[in-house]
């Protein structure tokens, strides 16, 4: 874990911040991921670690904390000018349900967070519907803040494939089940709700970044997309070594080697990979399955793949930097995904990448050459892709470098994602508080 740890109630962390922004002095922004940080955690926590370390260099324009959630309260400095500031949650969904992607901040108002925010020239909320959005756009209501909004996941639709499946673990697969996923559409109501309340966060803020495709046919945006961005020299073809690959997994030697890293769950659609691989071995092609990372299905491709598929957990970044460059292909099943860090680091690393169709990342990525965008619920349609490339790996390799020529030239780095994306409309949405003398 970068930066050094200290013990900290709110009132050390506010003392890195000060209200009134002028041109002179570096812009003081509170950014709110209502998440755990963690080692295991996912691409949205990840997106803001690499916008925090790109932000060090530039402590003469940013002043940039990231409040996470923790199990107590304390800061991580990255510099006198980037921290992270960890609050334990007000009512966590680890109260409600075990089993859900990332576990949040159910409560309605932080007053922790809130008496720390009056520091800040502009809040930064990373979604709309938790504990942290909810506080910051009631306490900019009353005080003034001004409030910049991007959405990182399609939350709506995560929660309805949440409740269904756990529809299915509580109730079977039987009547029960029909009545309150079909007929009461149970799942369909929750997914309507959060969409209402995403509209209504939307109409609230100051200024709002388009991030999410299904809401980017509206006018309420700023006309500026938060893209993701890319360490070009972490995820690199160079550090290809299949040697390495094979001794620090135990895959079978000369196998072609399909890989997927995230989490191992519905919501990713991570239940598409055990029937695919299956069909694509059955020709008789040495296909084998690498999956890092963490979730409730990992016991069912076990038992669907056996030797076929090894599953080693979560990687260190450096680590599976090698991975990916070491591989064959990456497969993203995802139909939701509106970031997809992975899919991008495996095409940077020279691997194509067959994606799940609907996911935001297939919908930015489907022009490159090395990526095919494939149904996300036609298990043959992705056998028959894999089955095609492991017959023919001279071309597998050939996409590889069309996958890296791409993010060279298409992806830009963390450090232009902070100067070109997220500065300018910081700057905008000061500059309108400024403008209305507050």
């Amino acid at each position: 874990m970068d930066g050094a740890v200290i013990d900290s109630d709110t009132g050390l962390a506010a003392g890195h911040v000060g209200a009134g922004c002028s041109p002179s002095s570096p812009l003081k922004v509170g950014a709110l991921v209502d998440l755990t940080f963690a080692p295991e955690a996912g691409g949205h926590v990840k997106c803001w670690e690499r916008i925090a370390e790109a932000a060090i260099g530039l402590e003469e324009r940013l002043d940039l904390t990231v409040h996470f959630n923790g199990p107590e309260a304390r800061v991580i400095e990255l510099s006198p000018s980037v921290r992270y500031v960890l609050l334990p949650p007000v009512f966590s969904t680890r109260h409600l349900v075990r089993r859900v992607p990332d576990h949040t901040d159910l409560g309605l108002w932080h007053p922790r967070l809130a008496r720390m925010l009056s520091g800040y020239d502009v809040i930064h909320t990373t979604d709309a519907f938790f504990c942290y959005a909810r506080t910051a756009t009631r306490f900019s209501r009353r005080h003034g803040v001004p409030v910049v909004s991007s959405i990182h996941t399609n939350t709506p639709e995560y929660a309805r494939i949440t409740v269904d499946h756990l529809l299915s673990r509580w109730l079977g697969s039987g009547a029960a089940y029909r009545v309150a996923s079909d007929s009461l559409d149970l799942p369909g109501l929750v997914r309507r709700r959060l969409e209402r309340r995403l509209r209504r966060h939307l109409g609230r803020v100051t200024l709002a970044m388009a991030s999410y495709d299904e809401l980017d046919d509206g006018d309420w945006h700023c006309g500026v997309s938060l893209r993701r961005g890319l360490d070009r020299t972490m995820f690199h073809p160079g550090k290809r070594d299949r040697a390495w690959l094979e001794t620090r997994f135990g895959l079978p030697p000369g196998c072609f080697v399909v890989m997927y890293a995230g989490k191992l769950n519905t919501g990713k659609n991570v239940q598409l990979l055990g029937p695919v691989l299956a069909l694509a071995r059955q020709g008789g092609l040495p296909i084998h399955l690498l999956c890092p990372g963490a979730g409730d299905l990992q016991d069912s491709l076990m038992a669907q793949l056996g030797r076929a598929v090894t599953l080693p957990g979560v990687l260190a970044q450096d680590e599976l930097a090698r991975a990916y460059a070491s591989a064959d292909l990456f497969a993203f099943p995802s139909m939701i995904d509106e970031s997809g860090n992975a899919a991008v680091e495996a095409l940077a690393a020279g691997l194509p990448a067959l994606l799940g169709s609907g996911s935001g990342v297939a919908s930015r990525m489907a022009d490159c050459p090395a990526v095919r965008v494939l149904p996300g619920d036609m298990p043959a349609v992705w056998a028959e892709a894999i089955a095609e490339l492991a017959a023919d790996p001279q071309r597998c390799r050939a996409l590889g470098r069309l996958a890296r020529a791409y993010v060279e030239a298409e992806v830009p780095s963390w450090a232009e994602i902070v100067t070109e994306d997220l500065l300018p409309v910081w700057r905008e949405a000061a500059a309108a508080r400024s403008s209305r003398g507050l």
